[in-house]
């Protein structure tokens, strides 16, 4: 069995809403997981359509669901076994990055690294703190397409896989963007005199 602590990799910023939700935050959601009440919901209190854990496991917020449960496997000396139907167990290096979360898959192609998700929290007036622009490290190593470690971004609700070259473009898009906001945040001040 694996001594490692079971929040390692996780980012500080999403630490930070799970202890304020162990602690009773006011501002967290806090939601116990079915099956799993040592890792509430670390949304805010807002809406949201699905709860979700630090490790991004998520449940619906109507309770009749069944919840999916995304269960950490075991890391012996820096490999994992994931149960595949195709392939049986297969035992492969466990990247430090990688979450430990692998349920078992249906085929070994499926098999897939996940680091942690971090995002921007953004407040706003209507639905509190708000996640924006997720990223996060993965690798499906047994992908006939692409089998090597990339990033993935949420935009517009859809996942985006991005080399080394597209997440820098990515980032000077954002930093040219922020900009903007910031010119528009000065003209809001004016015309709201």
């Amino acid at each position: 069995m694996s001594d490692r602590d079971p929040l390692q990799g996780i980012p500080p910023e999403r630490l930070d809403w799970h202890q304020g939700a162990i602690d009773g935050d006011p501002a967290v959601c806090a939601v116990p997981q079915p099956g799993q009440p040592s890792y509430p919901c670390i949304w805010s209190k807002g809406y949201h359509e699905r709860h979700q854990d630090v490790f991004g496991r998520t449940w619906r917020t109507v309770s009749d669901e069944p919840l999916y449960v995304a269960r950490k496997a075991p890391v012996v000396d820096g490999m994992v076994t994931v149960q595949t139907r195709d392939h049986g167990p297969v035992t492969l290096p466990e990247p430090s990055w990688c979450t430990g979360v692998h349920p078992g898959e249906e085929f070994r192609a499926d098999i897939e690294h996940q680091g942690a998700e971090t995002s921007v929290a953004i407040p706003t007036a209507c639905h509190g703190v708000v996640p924006a622009l997720d990223v996060s490290l993965v690798q499906r190593p047994f992908s006939p397409q692409e089998s090597g470690v990339h990033a993935v971004v949420r935009i517009a609700e859809e996942w985006h896989a991005m080399s080394p070259a597209r997440l820098d473009v990515a980032a000077g898009l954002l930093v040219e963007h922020a900009e903007v906001l910031r010119e528009m945040a000065r003209t809001l001040r004016e015309v709201a005199k």
